[in-house]
C-alpha cells in the first residue's frame, strides 16, 4: 500500500510540473512556445501565462494543496478537519506571501481573504465553481474507501467547504476521490471507473451551493461517446474547443477521465496529455497522474529525486506516515 500512496503523490507532482511551463496556455501559444511539444520537465517561457520563471520540475499549488491535506490527515490521526486544513493553508499562505498571486487559485485566495474578514468557512465557499478542491482531494482516497460512497462524499463536502461549496466543485472533487481511492485498492479498469463516477455524482445530490451549471454526469456520457467514435487527435482537438479544459470543475473533470481512458493508466503518457492540452494543464495534469501513479508505480528512482531535489519534498516521508491511516 505504500508503493501505490506514493505513487499517487509522485504522480499528482510529476503531472504538476509536466503541465506548469504550459499553464492556461491557448493552443496557438502553445504553439509558439513549444513548437515541439512538451514531452518532459521544461523550464517556464517568456510566454508563461502568469508571468512566472521556474525551473524545470517546478510544482505548483496543486501539488502544495495536496500535500497540505496529506498534513492535515497525518496531524489529525487519520481523518480530515476542515479547520486544521485551513490553517495549515492559512499558515503556508503567510509564510509564502511573495508567491500567492502565482500560485494560489481564484477560488481560493478569495475565500482566504473572506475568512480573514470574519465570514465563517460555511459561508466563505458558497460560488466557487473551479477545480481548486479536485485538485488537492486524492488523499482523501487514502482514508475513505469507495466502497462507502457516503462517507467519502461527506468526507470531500468538508475539504470544498471553505473554498468550494458548490453542486458542481463537491460532485468533482467526489469524482476525484472516488477515483482514487479505487485506483489505490484494486486492479483498475475504466469502465468501473466511469461507473464510479457516474454514481458518486448521484450520492453528491443536495450537497453544496446549487448553483446553475451543465450536468457533469452528461458531460462524462457525451465524452465517453467521443472516446468510443473519434482518433485520439480528434478527441484531444474537441476536448479543447467544444468542451474545454479550463479550470472550471465542469470542464476538468471530463477532461481527467479522457485523459485517463486515452493513457490506460500509464502516468508518463497522462502527464505528457495533459501538458500538451491548451488549458489549464498543470492541474489538469496533477489529478490525472495522480490516479494512474496510484494504478501504475512506475516512476524510476532518477525521477523521483530530481522532483524531491527542485521542490524539497520527501515523498517516502509522506507515503510512510499515510501507510497506516490506509482504511482497508
Amino acid at each position: 500500500m505504500k508503493d501505490r500512496i506514493l505513487g499517487l503523490l509522485i504522480g499528482c507532482a510529476y503531472g504538476d510540473a509536466m503541465g506548469m511551463p504550459s499553464e492556461m496556455m491557448s493552443r496557438e501559444t502553445l504553439e509558439k512556445a513549444f513548437p515541439e511539444g512538451v514531452h518532459g520537465f521544461l523550464a517556464s517561457t517568456p510566454y508563461d501565462f502568469i508571468g512566472r520563471n521556474f525551473e524545470s520540475g517546478t510544482v505548483t499549488d496543486d501539488t502544495i494543496n495536496t500535500l497540505l491535506v496529506c498534513d492535515s490527515i497525518i496531524e489529525t490521526n487519520g481523518k480530515f478537519n476542515t479547520e486544521k486544513y485551513i490553517q495549515s493553508l492559512q499558515k503556508w499562505v503567510k509564510e509564502n506571501g511573495d508567491k500567492n498571486p502565482y500560485i494560489m487559485g481564484p477560488s481560493t485566495l478569495k475565500a482566504l481573504t473572506s475568512i480573514s474578514n470574519g465570514t465563517p468557512i460555511s459561508k466563505s465557499g458558497l460560488f466557487g465553481t473551479t477545480n481548486g478542491s479536485a485538485m488537492k482531494v486524492s488523499p482523501l482516497g487514502i482514508i475513505c474507501d469507495y466502497k462507502n460512497l457516503k462517507n467519502l462524499v461527506d468526507t470531500v463536502e468538508s475539504l470544498c467547504m471553505p473554498t468550494h461549496n458548490t453542486s458542481i466543485a463537491i460532485a468533482g472533487a467526489s469524482v476525484i476521490a472516488t477515483l482514487a481511492s479505487y485506483a489505490l485498492r484494486e486492479n483498475v479498469d475504466i469502465e468501473t471507473m466511469w461507473n464510479l463516477a457516474s454514481s458518486v455524482i448521484d450520492e453528491c445530490k443536495g450537497k453544496g451551493n446549487d448553483l446553475p451549471s451543465a450536468s457533469l454526469k452528461k458531460r462524462l456520457e457525451c465524452v465517453k461517446k467521443l472516446l468510443l467514435s473519434k482518433s485520439e487527435e480528434e478527441i484531444l482537438s474537441e476536448i479543447e474547443t467544444i468542451y474545454g479544459a479550463g479550470m472550471e470543475t465542469i470542464e476538468t473533470i471530463p477532461t481527467v477521465m479522457v485523459l485517463l481512458h486515452l493513457s490506460q493508466f500509464e502516468p508518463h503518457r497522462c502527464a505528457e496529455l495533459a501538458a500538451n492540452l491548451s488549458g489549464d494543464t498543470d492541474t489538469i495534469g496533477a489529478i490525472a497522474t495522480a490516479i494512474c501513479g496510484a494504478a501504475n508505480n512506475n516512476f524510476t528512482s532518477e525521477e523521483i529525486e530530481f522532483l524531491e531535489n527542485v521542490n524539497n519534498i520527501n515523498f517516502e516521508d509522506y507515503a510512510l506516515k499515510l501507510e497506516k491511516y490506509f482504511v482497508k
